[in-house]
């Protein structure tokens, strides 16, 4: 069975080959900007379809694997989670197409290049986590889930410290572009770690106050070096 660093890193090899096809199929694209985005836009919400839906099944047989490694005797069968982000990901093809517009058309392309990479590489991690996330919810056997990090920045170091289980159902699971964290259920057979501190859910939030930035900046410095950035 795999541990959950090496799931974590069978998530980055998928979301990888998706960003690399993606990018190919941009590259391959010729004619008029506008042709070019249109022909990206059809291709590439096909394309996150079709690697998220593996996302999900791997995130669905990790969780399988976890139950039984810890011993969780009552049945549970994980749900593929996949959401319709179809507006979502059509706004970010589009963003990430915007460049082909410029005159520069060499320059252009490596930006939209880079800026695919920043639509397809969360997009396609999004449904491992939420499988992950949204099955602990349902499972009468899960107490909460951790964050699995290689290291990473410090944002995500600091989320994942002392093996932080997120046991409220609301919590989100704060990422990045480029981030390749994951999520790992926690039973109460395994149940290690430290609850997820106040800092570590006010960091979770999909949007904060100036005076919440603030505060999160000064944690960071102070406990995790200044930003590298």
């Amino acid at each position: 069975m795999p541990s959950p660093g090496e799931s974590r890193a069978a998530l980055q090899l998928l979301t990888g080959e998706a960003v690399g096809t993606a990018q190919e199929i941009l590259a391959r694209t010729r004619g008029p900007a506008e042709l070019r985005r249109l022909a990206l836009l059809e291709s590439g919400v096909e394309l996150i379809a079709y690697y998220s839906e593996g996302s999900a099944v791997l995130a669905a047989d990790f969780y399988e694997e976890e139950r039984e490694t810890a011993g969780v005797r009552t049945p549970f069968v994980p749900e593929l989670v996949v959401t319709d982000r179809v507006v979502a990901q059509r706004r970010g093809i589009a963003w990430a197409a915007e460049p082909l517009f410029g005159e520069d058309q060499d320059a252009a392309l490596a930006l939209a290049v880079s800026r695919l990479a920043e639509v397809v590489q969360p997009e396609v991690a999004r449904p491992y986590r939420d499988t992950v996330t949204i099955n602990r919810q349902r499972d009468p056997a899960s107490v909460g889930w951790r964050r699995i990090t290689n290291g990473g920045c410090r944002f995500c170091r600091m989320l994942a410290d002392r093996g932080a289980i997120y046991r409220e159902a609301t919590v989100r699971f704060a990422a990045h572009p480029n981030c390749h964290c994951t999520a790992q259920p926690v039973f109460d057979v395994n149940d290690t770690g430290e609850t997820a501190s106040v800092i570590q859910y006010k960091a979770s939030r999909r949007s904060r106050t100036p005076a919440q930035r603030a505060e999160l900046r000064a944690y960071l410095d102070e406990f995790y070096g200044p930003d590298p950035h």
